[in-house]
């Protein structure tokens, strides 16, 4: 830090760049750009360089222009020996890619989005699976991966609730440690400072990279469910909900601030969450990057951009994305506007994670042969599609005997696999383009007829008429009649963006994703039209919902025999959907958000406090279509010999669950307690623990969980914190009241 020059500080704190900017496809090789150099000149160096592999519609990088997989390693290679020859001290750069399930780049794996990742319940398959993550990284040259796991889905209206795990914190802390642990392992712990190891004592893997969860904090709060509005909540209310994820992030590499404010005060420059919450209480070590162009942003608060730096470095940013902000720094601290002090604070979290990641040692990356990586990497992909799945109705007609049926499959997701992907995807190759709903069940069904008719489109209403027909009259001849409707985040290349990569632009059929947010909640054109018409002809009827979001399933659920929800299920979900209806899968995902009837009810999460209120509506029940954790399977699960037993200052709870039907299965246990004192409104119950375990058919098996004292505690009318001495604890239908006296 003191060899140093002011310029070589400010080149660390920022990542200004475009990575798809960097480099251009001419003869066959690839070439650094001038706007590049000339960057890496400015800076004296490289802090950080955002996606250099992203490919999509926003950065206009398709396989015609883009880096293709075998190639990558050469590109990273390239990139950092340009950074480090020109960098006085020889500082490698950080590359840092976008990873909300699955890297953004040609080639790569496309998991389901979170929403559907939570409804698995499964933390020991989201941590494989974000090893895998961590392994194609890794092969490529990639340092840093940016991961969804902090927001909750609190309103559904929200168009970035499909990159919630849920509702729920626990569920989004435990599925963040997931993450962390899988994409890191033990890079960095709660046993010690990893500023007080030496490199060789941390001993890092080639397939070792950190992750950097997003966003801090409480997006999904935002009034009306508008993207990056404002957030009024109390301190009890962040205490209860927040700090459990705060908590969660404490040993990733990086956390990033959320556009948000939290009762007036910008999530980027608030000392109180980022200093006190996140370092002091919640031990977090690694650095805090900000979102893109959202430094930009403070221009709501500060005129002036020096003052809007200043006083981020002040709330502790260490990291820029794309702003103009922070490019700035060194005139505020010539001036004296800025204390130097800060922005060496800042810097040497940067380095330190250079250090921690290897990046000194060994900044360049050795080819890789992917064909194995991907084929593992595909097999877990169909494993956690399989378990997201939601079975929400089913009369019996599930699973499906589709052997000497005719089968009319219906609607607009069926037979389009950017439909299944989710928002921030990219371009597919032609053969995964055939992995579509439609392409697995003819791939799946042996001795069906299986017929398509598109029926009509997401949410375009013109010209539907033809298409209603023309599958109706394919229905008329079929013995079943599937259908495939919901939602779709999917991009095309001739929409509009945002600075920051958001869509600006109403794409037609896309409604869902950043930036997309919803008033109703009510399936989009003429797809509920389709249903009734449909449901005239009295077949039976299987709906298969592909979302980002809850939609009201009212009528839905009227039309169809069976519903099963799959969320945006990613690159195999065509394939686990078509097991799961056939039977080779027994549907083992829960709702891991209440499911509401319409946007009429909202909110509906189930933790709201318990007051004494009237819960319905004039006009609507006030009783959500849904419950948190709902979902049916093809057996039985029945809960028996609920207990409890004290240890110290620890509460062992044991529960007996058995599969009473005749098929094997996956059962989710959810423990949830209830505080039943204390001077403030407690809530009507709270998640605390959950399991998932594989059951034969009439097998047993006795589930314990052990609770701390801190799942007891609870914020005062005081601002203090207080232990309960009543709670109820519930699992299944059973409950007993305990005295922790």
């Amino acid at each position: 830090m003191s060899r140093l020059s002011l310029s070589e500080k400010v080149g660390q704190v920022n990542q200004h760049l475009y990575g798809w900017d960097c480099y251009e496809y001419q003869g066959g090789e690839f070439e650094l750009t001038k706007s590049f150099k000339e960057h890496v000149r400015w800076g004296e160096g490289l802090g950080a360089l955002y996606g250099l592999f992203r490919a999509d519609p926003w950065s206009k990088v398709d396989y015609n222009n883009g880096i293709p997989v075998q190639e990558s390693w050469k590109v990273a290679n390239q990139i950092q020996e340009y950074v480090i020859n020109h960098s006085r001290w020889g500082i490698p750069a950080l590359i840092v890619e976008e990873c909300p399930h699955g890297h953004q780049a040609l080639d790569s794996i496309s998991y389901p989005t979170n929403i559907g990742r939570g409804s698995t319940f499964n933390t020991q398959l989201i941590e494989e699976t974000s090893h895998l993550m961590a392994k194609e990284l890794a092969a490529k040259g990639v340092h840093i991966a940016l991961v969804s796991t902090l927001d909750l889905a609190k309103d559904p209206r929200w168009g970035r609730s499909e990159e919630c795990f849920g509702e729920d914190p626990i569920l989004s802390a435990r599925m963040s440690e997931a993450v962390i642990k899988g994409f890191q392992g033990n890079l960095i712990s709660d046993e010690v400072d990893f500023l007080d190891q030496r490199v060789s004592d941390i001993n890092k893997s080639q397939e070792q990279i950190g992750v950097v969860l997003k966003h801090c904090i409480a997006q999904g709060e935002a009034l009306g469910g508008h993207n990056s509005g404002t957030v009024p909540i109390g301190r009890r209310e962040f205490a209860d909900v927040y700090m459990p994820i705060l908590k969660s992030a404490r040993n990733a590499v990086g956390v990033m601030a959320a556009y948000n404010d939290i009762d007036g005060v910008p999530c980027h420059v608030n000392q109180t969450l980022l200093g006190q919450h996140l370092r002091n209480e919640s031990g977090f070590q690694g650095f805090v990057m900000a979102d893109g162009i959202a430094l930009d942003r403070l221009s709501d608060v500060y005129q002036d951009p020096i003052e809007a730096a200043g006083q981020a470095l002040i709330a502790g940013v260490d990291l820029s994305l794309w702003d103009d902000t922070y490019t700035k720094i060194e005139t505020g601290v010539v001036n004296g506007t800025i204390d130097k002090k800060l922005l060496d604070h800042a810097v040497s979290r940067v380095l330190a994670v250079k250090f921690l990641l290897g990046l000194f040692d060994n900044p360049f990356v050795q080819p890789t042969d992917h064909k194995l990586l991907v084929e593992e990497s595909r097999r877990m992909n169909e494993e956690v599609a399989k378990e997201s799945l939601v079975l929400l109705r089913n009369n019996g007609i599930l699973p499906l005997n589709p052997k000497g049926k005719k089968i009319a499959v219906i609607g607009p997701n069926a037979k389009n696999i950017y439909h299944l992907l989710g928002d921030y995807s990219a371009p597919q190759s032609r053969d995964q383009q055939q992995k579509t709903i439609l392409q697995a069940l003819k791939d799946t069904m042996n001795g069906a007829e299986i017929m398509y008719a598109e029926g009509c489109e997401v949410r375009n209403e013109e010209n539907q008429e033809l298409k209603i027909e023309e599958a109706l009259k394919l229905a008329l001849e079929a013995d079943v009649i599937i259908t495939v409707l919901g939602g779709s985040s999917a991009r095309n290349f001739d929409m509009e963006f945002l600075q920051n990569g958001a869509v600006t632009s109403k794409g037609i059929n896309m409604d869902s994703g950043e930036n997309v947010d919803v008033a109703s909640l009510s399936l989009g054109g003429k797809q509920e039209l389709l249903l009734r018409k449909l449901a005239v002809l009295q077949k039976p009827i299987v709906t298969i919902l592909i979302q980002g979001r809850p939609y009201d399933l009212t009528l839905v659920e009227e039309c169809s025999d069976a519903v099963l929800v799959g969320w945006f299920p990613g690159q195999e979900g065509g394939q686990a959907i078509a097991k799961t209806l056939i039977g080779e899968n027994n549907p083992s995902g829960r709702l891991g958000i209440t499911y509401p009837r319409n946007s009429s009810q909202l909110p509906v999460y189930y933790y709201q406090r318990d007051a004494s209120k009237q819960d319905d509506y004039y006009d609507l029940s006030g009783r959500p279509l849904h419950e948190f954790g709902e979902g049916l399977s093809y057996t039985t699960f029945t809960y028996d010999e609920l207990a409890y037993q004290r240890n110290v200052d620890k509460l062992q709870v044991s529960v007996k669950v058995r599969n009473s039907g005749s098929l094997a299965g996956k059962v989710i246990t959810l423990l949830f307690i209830k505080l039943l004192d204390g001077s403030v409104i407690q809530r009507k119950k709270m998640l605390k623990d959950f399991c998932k375990v594989t059951l034969e058919s009439k097998e047993e098996k006795t589930i314990v969980f052990t609770l701390s004292s801190d799942d007891f505690r609870y914020m005062g009318a005081d601002d203090c914190w207080h232990y309960s001495k009543k709670v109820k604890i519930m699992i299944g239908d059973l409950a007993k009241e305990i005295d922790l006296n």
